[in-house]
């Protein structure tokens, strides 16, 4: 009886932080967001990319596994350039027009005024504080806080805050 008490409570152990996560997908380091990487690559590394992209499937399509290899070994290599986590699907970075985004989300990075800019750090905080707390009544004041600020200065929603925030650049 002792042995399967033993045996019952390291199962337990072992599922219980499957349990604890987290419902929210987490918008800074989330790989499966789409179009999270997009705009933080070059257009030339970029349309590259795409290319690799669209080779890649077509090799995919005919089980090629030497042309699968290949290209995938080239956009794992763009990939690297810009420190993108090389468990990201291809797919959160390919883009349909062969290029990135219209913009570069560097280029909203310090736009905020000084009122402004703290403000958003706060909020940012908050956000990530209720994220890890999975609380979503918070959650999405914050995030309602950041989307109001980022609306003033014209930066599109899917910039991620962590590249507007003043701790961290993103890069």
């Amino acid at each position: 009886m002792k042995r399967y008490l033993g045996i019952l409570a390291v199962l337990l152990a072992l599922c219980i932080p499957a349990l604890s996560q987290s419902p929210y997908p987490d918008r800074d380091r989330d790989h499966g967001y789409p179009g999270q990487w997009q705009g933080r690559i070059s257009s030339h590394d970029q349309k590259e990319f795409n290319e690799e992209y669209g080779k890649w499937q077509e090799a995919n399509n005919k089980n090629d596994r030497h042309d699968i290899d290949k290209h995938a070994r080239k956009m794992e290599e763009i990939m690297a350039r810009y420190n993108i986590p090389p468990d990201t699907p291809f797919d959160a970075l390919a883009t349909s027009n062969g290029y990135s985004q219209h913009y570069d989300v560097r280029q909203f990075q310090g736009k905020f005024s000084p009122d402004d800019q703290k403000k958003f750090d706060k909020a940012y905080e908050h956000w990530l504080e209720d994220r890890r707390k999975s609380d979503r009544d918070d959650l999405a004041k914050d995030e309602g806080k950041m989307q109001e600020i980022m609306a003033r200065y014209n930066i599109p929603r899917d910039v991620p805050y962590d590249m507007l925030a003043s701790g961290g650049r993103g890069y």
